[in-house]
């Protein structure tokens, strides 16, 4: 049984080697490993939305606008994997009164569309905008 796991393994790095044969073994593994990004996508947006409210509370504000938030990440989180979703795309935040969402857009990468994954903050000044 080793021997035949050990060959497989042998012959799925030679098939990622090479280009043409990589694109096939992706295509084939990649919905396997929707469960893990949705997970860990997950447990990333909880770290966030805890960030931001701590953020909120020590500096009185939110980085609302979409350019002060993917600084105010890149400053937080230096590694670019800990800044996009399982899937590569962007986090966003929207904040409404007293609460605020960090969004995934999810496998398609698409806002708005139901494989979104969303995390919900509250807000510590009282939802005032500032």
């Amino acid at each position: 049984m080793g021997k035949i796991f050990l060959f497989v393994i042998v012959l799925l790095g030679a098939g990622l080697y090479f280009e043409e044969t990589r694109e096939v073994i992706v295509d084939v593994v990649e919905p396997a490993t929707h469960p893990w990004h949705r997970w860990m996508t997950g447990q990333e947006l909880s770290r966030i939305v805890t960030d931001l409210e701590a953020h909120e509370r020590s500096e009185g504000t939110l980085p609302t606008r979409p350019d002060e938030f993917q600084d105010w990440l890149e400053e937080r989180y230096p590694q670019e994997s800990s800044r996009v979703d399982g899937w590569g795309n962007a986090y966003h935040l929207e904040v409404a009164g007293s609460t605020f969402q960090v969004i995934s857009p999810g496998p398609d990468g698409e806002l708005g569309t139901e494989d979104d994954l969303v995390r919900e903050g509250e807000r510590s000044g009282g939802g005032a905008f500032r």
